[in-house]
């Protein structure tokens, strides 16, 4: 199941906007004047597949409908309150599923998140997010924006900052939502994209005070360099188990009839070319001490009763290096693009995760990079490195802090990686440069106003 078409009524009560998916090429880019609702447009689809109704319900809109490539549909109906002397009532949303001309029964979705289970006095909210001033006994104001926002929409809103644990799944969720967004995972990536919450692993005692976000590229240096210490982990319990296994192998396994030299010499060399691009890739040590890897000798001089056992070694070999594939594309491809938009200075990866090289030999930080290159790096490491396959990825005015040039490449390094990761991007830009020649994935919200 994908996403065809997403069609929005009664934006901010002016707007209709109809945005068809450009499926085959991957990549839709949505573009417009100030105002006419690009950005909520992906919020909106952030919250629906999310599981975020609050968020939802606080934006201006009439109704929301969702298409999908089998012909079924999602209309999702904003209900705003009626006559009431409740002084925080607000909109709720209703959603419904049509398939094969049948509707489902309405479905209106709750939070989740309950007041009354919180694992931490109502007081700390302001330690937690500074931003927020208390208003009144259940209500803060956004010191930016002005907004007041009850207790639930702070708890909606700010659950990756707050020690709010797993929030409790509504029971009622029909079965046609579950499967929608167990099909097609959505990743936001937002203006905002600099910092991140801090780890949870990092707030000691049972009421931390306020902890700053922290730079994304540290976050994401730290986990890269995680994922490839378990990669490693991997190939180094795979590789004992077929090292303690081969002389059993060696004796119980077929010998393989058609083995020739020409074929070993091929695979041999193959093998050993793999190995050094991993070591350029960061992912091996250029002196693997017990690698179990031996100087060949010529093979013409291989007596043609042992090419069995160069033939299961090889075999062993192949094995234990396919543990790499799918970390070392995307890292290939991750140093690959910044290299070529990086002046001046080399991305280094490996165990500890990411770094730069100078080209005077001098070590870098990822935090010291300009914002710029922090951007370019927060961006290519959550589309290589944080994105699920069939995922929509809504990405929110990526030019921000990039140079025209490094704007005009932005649409080809994003072609080769959802080709890669085979992701959909819903792109929100106001650069012509970003769109460069692609008008053809462009859709212009243009209204009508209503």
């Amino acid at each position: 199941m994908r996403l065809k078409k997403i069609r929005v009524d009664g934006l901010f009560d002016r707007f209709t906007h109809e945005i068809p998916l450009k499926l085959k090429e991957h990549i839709t880019i949505i573009h417009g004047p100030n105002g006419f609702g690009k950005t909520m447009i992906l919020r909106m689809i952030n919250a629906f597949f999310n599981q975020s109704p609050i968020a939802l319900a606080a934006i201006s809109f009439r109704k929301l409908r969702l298409d999908f490539d089998n012909g079924a549909f999602v209309s999702v109906h904003r209900k705003k309150p009626g006559k009431t002397r409740e002084r925080n009532a607000r909109a709720h949303i209703e959603m419904s599923y049509t398939e094969r001309g049948k509707t489902s029964p309405p479905f209106t979705p709750k939070s989740g998140i309950h007041p009354e289970q919180l694992g931490f006095p109502i007081s700390a909210i302001e330690d937690f997010i500074p931003e927020l001033d208390r208003a009144d006994r259940q209500i803060w104001r956004h010191r930016g924006t002005g907004e007041m926002l009850p207790l639930e929409e702070v708890l909606d809103r700010y659950r990756d900052i707050l020690p709010l644990g797993e929030p409790d799944r509504d029971p009622a969720i029909p079965e046609w939502l579950q499967a929608i967004r167990q099909a097609i995972p959505v990743r936001f990536i937002n203006t905002e994209r600099l910092y991140t919450v801090p780890s949870r692993r990092r707030r000691p005692g049972p009421y931390p005070s306020y902890i700053p976000p922290e730079p994304a590229v540290r976050r994401y240096s730290e986990e890269l360099g995680e994922q490839i210490k378990q990669t490693l982990t991997a190939y180094g319990a795979l590789s004992q188990s077929l090292d303690r296994t081969f002389p059993a192998r060696l004796v119980t396994e077929p010998a393989q009839p058609d083995v020739t030299m020409d074929d070993l010499r091929t695979e041999l060399a193959d093998i050993e070319a793999r190995r050094q691009q991993l070591i350029e890739a960061g992912l091996l040590s250029p002196e693997p001490a017990g690698w179990g890897v031996p100087t060949m000798p010529p093979l013409e001089k291989v007596d043609k009763a042992r090419l069995g056992v160069l033939a299961v070694y090889v075999r062993d070999a192949q094995k234990k290096l396919s543990v790499f594939d799918d970390v070392f594309t995307k890292i290939d491809l991750f140093k690959k693009i910044v290299n070529a938009r990086f002046l001046h200075k080399s991305i280094t990866v490996g165990a500890s995760g990411f770094g730069f090289e100078t080209s005077s030999g001098s070590q870098l930080e990822p935090v010291l990079l300009s914002s710029g290159e922090q951007h370019e790096l927060v961006i290519l490491y959550e589309l290589l490195f944080r994105v699920r396959e069939n995922s929509i990825i809504l990405i929110d005015e990526p030019e921000i802090s990039l140079h025209v040039v490094w704007q005009h490449e932005f649409l080809k390094d994003l072609g080769q990686i959802a080709a890669l990761s085979q992701f959909h991007a819903l792109v929100a830009t106001h650069s012509p440069q970003i769109i460069s020649d692609r008008w053809d994935l462009t859709v212009e919200l243009k209204g009508p106003v209503e």
